[in-house]
């Protein structure tokens, strides 16, 4: 009986050391556990997926701004309506920790719709990175801020004035200390969006310089939405250089037809610098332009403008007052000025995806402009709703 014991205990002994061996065999043999799916769907957010170790995101998401406008002039009432002004879906994904970025968002509530932004950025290293497509310019903080959180319904006139577009081309861009010092070197064709390829043999060179002291500022004209802030401040420099070949259209008196005719070619050059300041729940921003344009036969054309801008919230993370003013002399050799003061009541119901805005402009100009406002005294009273998914 002993004998059988003994060879019973010494089985179970050569089992348990060969199941000791076996084992980790099992785990090398096993698969390597997956990178899952998370996906998401609300209306901060947006809709969307990305794996747990975010090695890939993708977000699609929709931002629309449905508006009412009455202006009126010496004349009396000159227009009211309501107007869907924006609807723009987007997809936007990012891959390796950020490192791949890609952007397409078209513009639907056009009478013709248009592709506003499709871009493809790799940025390995803070540093530097590189951006191709058709995208952003980068002239001016303002127009560097995303649409959905902009302060006030638009961009100022003096700055939609001034700056250059979207256009299609590439930049390079970085930063160092933490986001305290970006810059941004970018060569596009000069045409303006939706316009394969170049209308000249020169392409318009845009940098632009930013510096912020005190910490990394966010292009975000609403940073107090995320509760006060600490001070801050970003003051930065841009700047455009183009040799343009304008061309206009001219009606043949003899036929009648529209013909396009070729003007002498020029030299532009603007100038551009901002500061923006974040503090508790208060904002501020100012930009200031100049331009000179040189044509090759005539005279030379110069040109400055100026506007600030700033919101204070009353309610914290629900109700905003700004107020904005301008002014600017597009071409000193004519009488052009344009002065501005605005008024801005701002309702957030769930921050920038849901938001009301109110808002007041006084307009006074010198000549009837492009966009339809009569010389002389003009108001203008907007009430916009914003969805932003």
């Amino acid at each position: 009986m002993s004998h059988r014991i003994r060879a019973l205990a010494s089985g179970l002994a050569s089992l348990a050391m060969a199941s000791s061996f076996a084992l980790p065999a099992a785990r090398a043999d096993a698969p390597a556990k997956s990178d899952t799916f998370v996906f998401h769907a609300s209306l901060a957010d947006g809709l969307g997926f990305r794996t747990e170790q975010d090695k890939f995101v993708l977000d699609a998401g929709v931002l629309s701004q449905m508006r009412f406008d009455a202006i009126s002039n010496s004349d009396g009432l000159a227009s009211d309506g309501f107007n869907v002004a924006v609807v723009r879906p987007y997809i936007r994904a990012r891959a390796f920790h950020d490192q791949v970025r890609f952007f397409v968002q078209p513009e639907l509530a056009t009478a013709t719709p248009k592709l506003l932004d499709l871009e493809i950025a790799w940025q390995p290293i803070p540093e530097l990175g590189i951006k191709v497509g058709q995208f952003l310019t980068p002239f001016s903080r303002a127009f560097f801020t995303p649409v959905p959180i902009l302060q006030f319904p638009d961009f100022s006139r003096v700055n939609e004035k001034f700056r250059a577009g979207r256009d299609t081309g590439m930049m390079l861009f970085g930063s160092t200390g933490k986001g305290r010092l970006e810059y941004y070197a970018g060569a596009f064709n000069g045409n303006g969006i939706d316009k394969g390829g170049n209308d000249d043999t020169s392409v318009m060179g845009i940098g632009r310089l930013a510096v912020s002291p005190v910490r990394a500022m966010t292009y975000d004209e609403t940073p107090s939405l995320r509760g006060a802030v600490p001070f801050g401040i970003s003051i930065g420099v841009n700047g455009i250089a183009d040799r343009a070949h304008p061309t206009k259209q001219q009606t043949d008196p003899a036929t009648g037809a529209q013909t396009t005719v070729t003007l002498p070619a020029e030299t532009r050059l603007t100038a551009g610098a901002d500061v923006f300041i974040a503090w508790d729940r208060f904002t501020f921003l100012a930009e200031a332009y100049a331009r000179q344009v040189q044509p090759d036969e005539g005279k030379r054309i110069q040109g400055f403008g100026g506007y600030a801008q700033a919101g204070y919230f009353v309610v914290p993370k629900r109700f905003e007052i700004a107020a904005r003013a301008g002014v600017m002399d597009p071409d000193t050799s004519k009488p052009d000025t344009e002065r501005s003061v605005e008024g801005l009541l701002n309702g957030y119901v769930v921050g920038n995806h849901l938001k009301m805005g109110l808002r007041y402009m006084w307009l006074r100009t010198d000549a009837k402009t492009a966009d339809g406002y009569a010389a002389g005294t003009n108001h203008k009273l907007t009430f916009q709703v914003q969805l932003w998914i």
